[in-house]
């Protein structure tokens, strides 16, 4: 299978060794993706929110202005994405968007999860990744799920 996707992540799955977990399922399967890969990139128009009661955030739809920081990664294969559709769940939809990486002014296309679910499960701060960083380097990713 080719890895011919790519895909904006802006939360937990910023982290490899999330990434690593997700794409393994928990370890079991060996993925073809480089977890050193992801390149900076910025989404335009997307704002990112701390979901209630919740260890991981979501995107919405903003303002022109807003603008939401994460990581793309290439070289994705289409059981991949399945994957990664099954770790967001139903409460998250997978678009088509445009993102730019480094200081490039050519947006490139790709996908990424944004929230389809109430707005009322959104806290009204933004994720905090250095926060959840520490959870994961205190508690197993298994304990996550």
């Amino acid at each position: 299978m080719s890895g011919d996707f790519s895909c904006f992540f802006y939360g937990t799955l910023i982290f490899p060794e999330v990434i690593k977990h997700v794409l393994s399922v928990g370890g079991r399967e060996k993925i073809s993706v480089d977890l050193n890969s992801g390149a900076p990139a910025v989404l335009e128009g997307y704002k990112r929110f701390q979901v209630r009661g919740a260890w991981y955030p979501a995107i919405v739809k903003g303002h022109e202005n807003d603008e939401t920081k994460g990581v793309l990664f290439k070289g994705l294969t289409y059981n991949d994405v399945l994957k990664l559709d099954n770790f967001e769940g139903d409460q998250y939809k997978r678009i088509d968007v445009k993102v730019f990486v480094d200081d490039s002014l050519n947006p490139i296309l790709t996908q990424t999860y944004i929230w389809i679910a109430s707005a009322d499960l959104l806290e009204n701060k933004d994720w905090d990744p250095n926060k959840f960083k520490k959870l994961i380097e205190n508690q197993s990713i298994d304990t996550l799920d």
